[in-house]
């Protein structure tokens, strides 16, 4: 079998062959994409002639599915199939015009990735860090029939568009709310939904699992922190909860009935994390809580420790309350002076 490095030379000539007599002047070139969520690529980017938008196709993807057993020819098929695809419905924008934030700031969104494993592209991006989250920005330029056109705003953007990361988060957060409305749905309404059946008819123990995402449903999880929504959660919940990163696409809110451990329900996210959620959908392994009454968001241990010290601080008053109370309950007792002696 051909090595990667042969596999990227003849899948370029052969799908530039295959595009160019139905769409003549087209553009094709191998360029090592960048990505958030650690999934970087060799890919050759596609672009139709007279347009500055192009498509990547991944041929670290392509080529793993050729290891697995598929045929060269099979792959190739398929990649040009969604080259032609794109062509046909090639989102129609000026990535030049993008540049003026007048424009930008009407179709920024925000979206959240994990901190940790983004760290290296996070460093050209302008992003704001909740915990172990970060939220970073984008613009959605153009609904396409299968999914959203958009564009990840770096460091080199935002200087472009003269604006500061603070104004940029702030425009984010309000844009997203009219673009990208978030959703609150308990787990029985999405079960049933996907089986078919009355909410009432499927079974759900208690407290009742809530899932977070926006109506787009793709990368929908950053709606946990769109302006009030936390206490707004907080009310239809009845109090505090706890937060679990289900992927990027979207969250779980779990009621905080006093009988849960974040290391238990940890043990749970990484789990399925590591079982069910693809490498590119991974929020992050971590557990989050959200304080009603103080109105803070942070890890469920940071959570649990701050807990304990209250905890603590109200005994050792409590404590201090009951001792003054016996000193003050205690008969009062007359001291009187002893007579003075004469002297002899």
């Amino acid at each position: 079998m051909m090595d990667f490095k042969e596999f990227t030379a003849r899948a370029e000539q052969d799908i530039r062959e295959a595009l160019e007599s139905a769409s003549p002047g087209i553009g094709v070139a191998i360029n090592q994409v960048e990505k958030l969520q650690g999934e970087s690529y060799t890919g050759l980017t596609v672009t139709p002639a007279e347009q500055n938008v192009g498509m990547n196709l991944n041929l670290n993807q392509l080529y793993g599915q050729m290891e697995r057993g598929e045929s060269y020819d099979s792959v190739i098929s398929r990649a040009v199939d969604q080259a032609e695809h794109f062509i046909s419905d090639v989102p129609r924008f000026n990535v030049a015009e993008l540049s003026s934030y007048e424009t930008a700031k009407e179709l920024l969104f925000v979206d959240v990735v994990g901190t940790k494993v983004n760290a290296e592209m996070l460093s050209r991006v302008p992003h704001t860090e909740l915990e172990d989250i970060s939220m970073v920005y984008r613009m959605q330029v153009e609904q396409l029939t299968d999914g959203a056109a958009t564009v990840l705003i770096t460091n080199d953007l935002m200087n472009r568009m003269g604006v500061t990361k603070e104004q940029l988060h702030e425009d984010a957060l309000a844009n997203s709310q009219i673009v990208r409305p978030a959703t609150m749905r308990s787990m029985a309404e999405v079960m049933a939904e996907m089986m078919g059946m009355p909410p009432e008819m499927v079974p759900m123990g208690e407290p009742m699992m809530y899932v977070v995402s926006t109506t787009e449903a793709s990368h929908g999880a950053a709606a946990a922190f769109y302006p009030d929504f936390m206490d707004q959660a907080a009310k239809e919940l009845g109090g505090n909860f706890f937060i679990l990163p289900s992927s990027v696409h979207e969250m779980l809110f779990l009621p905080d009935n006093g009988n849960m451990k974040s290391a238990e329900l940890k043990d749970m996210v990484t789990s399925i994390n590591a079982d069910v959620v693809s490498p590119e959908d991974r929020l992050t392994d971590s557990v989050y809580h959200y304080d009603a009454a103080e109105r803070i968001f942070e890890l469920g241990e940071s959570w649990e420790a701050r807990a304990a010290e209250k905890e603590q601080t109200r005994s050792v008053l409590s404590e201090l309350a009951d001792k003054k109370q016996i000193v003050g309950d205690r008969p009062k007792t007359e001291h009187h002076k002893a007579k003075q002696q004469p002297e002899l």
